[in-house]
């Protein structure tokens, strides 16, 4: 059987909402234009890099070819201002509409619009949510350790992350772990050593563009969540991704289950005691047969 991440990027497996979470270790840039560029429908992307501050006037453009595969996809470019969500919320779902029922709104990092405004950021999904069918998705990339606008107020202990609630409205959620770090966890555990990383964030390995694994959870329409871990590999930069086991990209996981097994089957630390405590069948009927003080006879 296809594992789901596989089904997912081909298409065979539906999912409206699909969510990547990703970390300064590991960026979720090369699977979210691989999603990308798998969708078989209209594809517009939210560009919210050009014009941040709003400077210049937000723009709408359609071209006809791209570097995603294949060339002859019909994108449209929307150049939004983060100064005001809710115009955005306007312009994107205008762009919907005009375009065919089979669409995918790519968003490059929903983190810019939760520094913004978590509340609009939210009204945003709704809003493009409430206009997708059974053949058109969303595909967001998260950044899950970059502060939303709620994380600096005073009672911000006090209110759910921007993640968790993402996390739960997300039909897909795609979290991405580098194969290098887990690769180190690894080796670690075997020696018996645990790595300190209070200061260490990056590592000359990480952020690898050729591999990641992926835990994927998955929210089918029957209400069943599918949740499997894997990995994918790409040969080359500009090549396609390919869905392989964990093992593949970072070796031979500890077989925890074989450990407690071995630990299990030690030997007794009371078989080589000088009495013995163990009771003998006589002495255990007699247990159980002695009323205790504070119970009640029937």
């Amino acid at each position: 059987m296809a594992p789901i991440l596989e089904k997912i990027m081909s298409g065979k497996e539906a999912s409206p909402f699909i969510l990547v979470k990703d970390t300064l270790e590991q960026s979720g840039q090369v699977l979210g234009l691989e999603l990308l560029s798998n969708s078989p429908s209209e594809k517009a992307i939210v560009d919210c890099y050009s014009n941040p501050l709003g400077w210049v006037k937000d723009t709408t453009s359609t071209s006809t070819s791209s570097n995603l595969n294949p060339a002859s996809d019909n994108i449209t470019t929307t150049t939004l201002s983060l100064r005001n969500i809710r115009k955005a919320t306007k312009v994107v779902t205008d762009v919907i509409t005009s375009q065919r029922s089979n669409f995918t709104i790519y968003f490059d990092s929903l983190s810019q619009f939760l520094i913004a405004s978590v509340p609009d950021t939210f009204n945003l999904l709704r809003s493009i949510t409430a206009l997708l069918t059974d053949t058109s998705r969303i595909i967001a990339i998260h950044h899950e350790d970059i502060p939303d606008a709620d994380s600096f107020l005073p009672d911000a202990s006090s209110k759910p992350q921007a993640s968790n609630s993402l996390a739960h409205i997300a039909t897909t959620l795609i979290t991405l772990k580098s194969s290098e770090a887990l690769r180190q966890d690894q080796e670690d555990f075997r020696r018996g050593t645990v790595a300190v990383r209070e200061f260490s964030y990056l590592t000359v390995n990480g952020n690898a563009w050729d591999s990641a694994v992926c835990e994927v959870e998955h929210k089918r329409k029957s209400g069943k969540v599918a949740k499997e871990t894997n990995a994918y590999h790409q040969g080359s930069p500009t090549g396609d991704l390919t869905v392989v086991n964990v093992w593949d990209v970072v070796g031979d996981l500890p077989d925890i289950e074989k450990m407690d097994l071995e630990e299990s089957q030690t030997s007794d630390p009371a078989a080589n005691l000088s009495f013995n405590l163990n009771l003998t069948e006589e002495q255990r009927r007699a247990k159980n047969d002695t009323v205790l003080p504070y119970l009640k006879t029937q």
